[in-house]
């Protein structure tokens, strides 16, 4: 079969992919309950030891800054995490475990989730400080933090050809949403929406993927995904040492009502706390 033949056939999978398990889609609703109680919520949490693991692992890390061990789960949500952060990670963690990405030489598991977890962190960061009821803290985090979740579904359905694109986009100095339009016809953002449509994640989600390289859409996820934009290429050059690259970037939040005075000492902050963020990052992807 030619290759435009086989990525076709992949893409095409993307509806056949296999469901969710029934705990984790058990999971899923639990954390997108916003009435749900803390215990109720660990009660669901803990049928899935490797979630709970990695939940704890995160809870333990330098990122967060905890003194002392924390063995209990409510403790972990309640004292270090905090709900809403328990549940981005928690549907992070999910679809990470769904989906194998150890045949992609060129895939960093680490350095994924390091992006995705500074472009969560700016972005709720970011809305927090412009007080804008469209674009909601907890929300903007969980869109950056799934931003990318495109890339390791290309990754699962065509090792070969994801490795291809890593390798083009390195080689290259271009982008992976460039390379993998190229190849596959589609980016990752697109792949993602797929996937969240899927296994039926919210439906603002669906949207922030779906349109992040849209540039004339003028939705009502407009604001949010105008951030989101910023922040992913600041957490890029933040997590590359490309300091001299961050005034430019900073200067588009201004049109957010975010100065550079405002927003440099947080860059500041985020900057000194990279390894921990490493450490986090490590827990995510269970290395």
């Amino acid at each position: 079969m030619e290759s435009a033949d086989k990525i076709n056939l992949q893409i095409l999978k993307i509806r056949n992919l296999p469901e969710l398990s029934s705990a984790s889609l058990k999971i899923i609703d639990a954390v997108n309950d916003p009435d749900i109680s803390i215990n109720d919520l660990v009660t669901v949490l803990s049928v899935a030891p490797v979630l709970v693991g990695r939940l704890l692992g995160l809870a333990n890390s330098a990122y967060f800054g905890c003194s002392g061990e924390i063995t209990d789960l409510r403790v972990a949500i309640t004292r270090v995490l905090g709900l809403n952060l328990v549940r981005s990670l928690t549907i992070s963690v999910l679809l990470n475990l769904a989906l194998d990405t150890r045949k992609c030489s060129q895939f960093s598991s680490e350095r994924f989730w390091m992006d995705a977890l500074l472009t969560a962190t700016l972005s709720q960061q970011f809305s927090q400080l412009i007080h804008d009821e469209t674009v909601v803290p907890s929300t903007a985090y969980t869109a950056g933090l799934l931003l990318n979740i495109g890339l390791i579904l290309a990754i699962y359905l065509l090792p070969e050809e994801s490795n291809l694109i890593l390798l083009n986009a390195r080689e290259n100095a271009s982008s992976i949403s460039k390379e993998m339009t190229c190849l596959l016809g589609k980016n990752q953002y697109e792949f993602g929406s797929l996937l969240l449509e899927h296994w039926h994640l919210p439906v603002i989600y669906q949207t922030v993927l779906r349109e992040f390289k849209n540039s004339a859409y003028a939705g009502s996820e407009n604001k949010m995904i105008a951030l989101i934009r910023i922040c992913f290429a600041l957490a890029k050059h933040i997590l590359a040492g490309q300091h001299d690259e961050l005034p430019p970037l900073l200067k588009q939040l201004e049109p957010f009502g975010l100065s550079e005075a405002l927003v440099q000492p947080f860059i500041d902050r985020i900057v000194a706390k990279k390894d921990n963020i490493y450490l986090a990052a490590l827990a995510i992807s269970g290395k």
